[in-house]
C-alpha cells in the first residue's frame, strides 16, 4: 500500500508545471478597499505599497485597526496613544485618512460575537471591491485570529468583491504579486513613521528586503524591483477550501514548534 501511494505521489509530481509564478495583481481604479490590521504597522508592512497605488488610482481606502497596540502589556502605558498617532502619520503618507480603531486587547485578541457583528457591519456598509486581512498562516496569534474571523465573515455574508491575505511574520504561498516599485519610497517613509515598533525591531529592513525578494516574481523584471505578495481567498465556504487548509497548516506548525 505504501509503495502504491508513493508511486501515485510521484506521478502527480511529474505532472507539475516547471515553475508556476504568482499572477501580477493590477490595481483597480476608483474602487472601494477595506483593510483589517491587527496592530498599528501591520497594514503598512504587509500592503502599504499596494494601498499607496490604490489611492493613486482614486480608490477609497478604509483601514481598521483591531487592537489597541499596548504590546500585550510589555510597553509603557502611553503606547496605545503613541501608536495611534504613528498610525495616522503613516497612513497620511500613503494618502489614507479613513481610519477606525476598535481597541481590542493586544496580544490576547479573541474573537467574539460583538467583534464578528462589527466585521459584518463594516462589510455590509462599506461593500469593498477588495478586502485585505492578515494571514492565517502567520506566527503571531493575533494575526491568525483576526484573519480567520474577518475572512470567515466575508465568506458567509453577501459582501461582493475579492479578498486577499497579506504577509508579515511568515511568507505566504502567494497567488498574486503587486508591483510596488513606483511607490517603494512611500512605503519606506510610512514604515519610518512607526518609531515605537522600530525601536524594538528593524521592521524597515525586513519589510523592504521581503519586497525586494518578492520582486523576483514580477514578469520581465531584472532586479532592483519590489513587490508585495498576497494569497487570494475564494468566496465559497468549504472545509476543503484554501482558508481552512491554511488554518489547519498553521495549527500543525504550532504542534511542531512546541516540541
Amino acid at each position: 500500500m505504501k509503495s502504491f501511494i508513493a508511486k501515485l505521489q510521484q506521478t502527480k509530481i511529474s505532472r507539475l508545471r516547471l515553475c508556476p509564478l504568482p499572477a501580477p495583481l493590477i490595481p483597480i481604479e476608483a474602487g472601494r478597499v477595506l483593510v483589517f490590521a491587527p496592530h498599528q504597522d501591520d497594514e503598512t508592512l504587509g500592503c502599504g505599497g499596494t494601498l499607496a497605488l490604490l489611492r493613486q488610482k482614486n480608490c477609497t481606502v478604509k483601514v481598521i485597526f483591531v487592537t489597541d497596540g499596548a504590546g500585550a502589556g510589555s510597553l509603557d502605558a502611553d503606547a496605545p496613544a503613541v501608536r495611534r498617532k504613528e498610525a495616522n502619520a503613516a497612513l497620511s503618507v500613503l494618502g489614507i485618512d479613513d481610519i477606525e480603531f476598535l481597541d481590542e486587547p493586544d496580544g490576547s485578541f479573541r474573537t467574539s460575537a460583538g467583534f464578528e457583528k462589527k466585521v459584518r457591519q463594516l462589510l455590509q456598509q462599506f461593500k469593498p471591491d477588495w478586502l485585505f486581512a492578515p494571514s492565517v498562516l502567520d506566527y503571531h496569534r493575533d494575526h491568525v485570529a483576526v484573519g480567520q474571523t474577518v475572512l470567515s465573515c466575508w465568506q458567509r455574508c453577501s459582501a461582493p468583491g475579492r479578498a486577499f491575505i497579506y504577509e508579515i511574520w511568515s511568507p505566504l504561498p502567494a497567488t498574486h504579486v503587486m508591483d510596488i516599485g513606483s511607490v517603494i519610497e512611500l512605503k519606506k517613509q510610512a514604515i519610518s513613521c512607526y518609531a515605537l515598533p522600530l525601536s524594538h525591531c528593524d521592521y524597515l529592513s525586513a519589510s523592504i528586503g521581503l519586497a525586494s525578494y518578492r520582486g523576483l516574481y514580477l514578469p520581465g523584471k531584472q532586479g532592483g524591483n519590489y513587490a508585495e505578495a498576497f494569497t487570494e481567498i475564494e468566496k465559497k465556504v468549504s472545509f476543503g477550501g484554501l482558508l481552512q487548509k491554511m488554518l489547519n497548516l498553521r495549527l500543525y506548525f504550532e504542534s511542531l514548534l512546541q516540541h
